[in-house]
């Protein structure tokens, strides 16, 4: 199974995106197997898109960041680092489009 996490503008334009996906995968079977830990994270369709705005990705920030401290498989937590740099895109900054979102785009 193929992930790949995208940032976007509301337009579609692709702002950035993973390079390398491996581990991504990993990271959402384990926050699928803790709901209650990883809400944002456990809905990510692995078969389908999944999309998260500003808001939402401030809130899938704080997943990560837990992943980060609690695995000990290193492509996941290098994968849960990568998608961090990624939603850092989505914060507000000065001459920065303030509509965009992450995509988990499912295989």
């Amino acid at each position: 199974m193929g992930m790949s996490v995208q940032v976007r503008e509301y337009s579609g334009v692709v702002v950035e995106q993973l390079t390398d996906a491996a581990g991504v995968a990993s990271l959402c079977s384990l926050a699928a197997s803790e709901p209650s830990r990883y809400p944002l994270l456990c809905g990510v369709d692995p078969y389908d898109d999944t999309w998260f705005n500003s808001r939402q990705t401030a809130m899938l920030t704080t997943e990560l960041q837990s992943i980060i401290e609690r695995s000990t498989d290193d492509s996941v937590r290098a994968a849960a680092q990568a998608i961090l740099q990624l939603a850092s895109l989505l914060e507000a900054a000065p001459r920065r489009p303030h509509h965009r979102q992450i995509l988990f785009n499912g295989d």
